[in-house]
């Protein structure tokens, strides 16, 4: 579904409400830097703050022109911790793009 033409994805990703920024690279060299998204982890338990499965499936959902250029493996910092990218961005035909991530335990 196309975005509506009054609407502008950035509006969504405010960092004042609950937006992430993220930093992705390559082989060290920065891509795309301050990137505001949305960070989900589906399988934490918000109440407990424990996870209920045994993996960790970590999303973020950001703005596609920003993202459009990264592949599979380019890292990602959201908050301190360092992601990889399980897939290249996946547009929504929106303007928006979920990229769905794994724990870089060698960072």
């Amino acid at each position: 579904m196309p975005a509506y033409a009054w609407e502008n994805p950035v509006d969504f990703l405010s960092t004042d409400e609950f937006a992430f920024t993220a930093t992705f690279s390559r082989g060290g060299n920065v891509l795309a830097k301050d990137v505001p998204g949305i960070f989900d982890d589906p399988t934490l338990n918000a109440e407990s703050g424990e996870y209920d499965m045994n993996s960790s499936a970590p999303r973020f959902t950001c703005a596609y022109d920003r993202v459009r250029m990264l592949k599979k493996n380019d890292e990602v910092v959201i908050d301190g911790a360092t992601y990889l990218l399980d897939h290249d961005p996946h547009s929504d035909g929106t303007g928006f793009a979920q990229i769905v991530m794994s724990v870089d335990f060698d960072a």
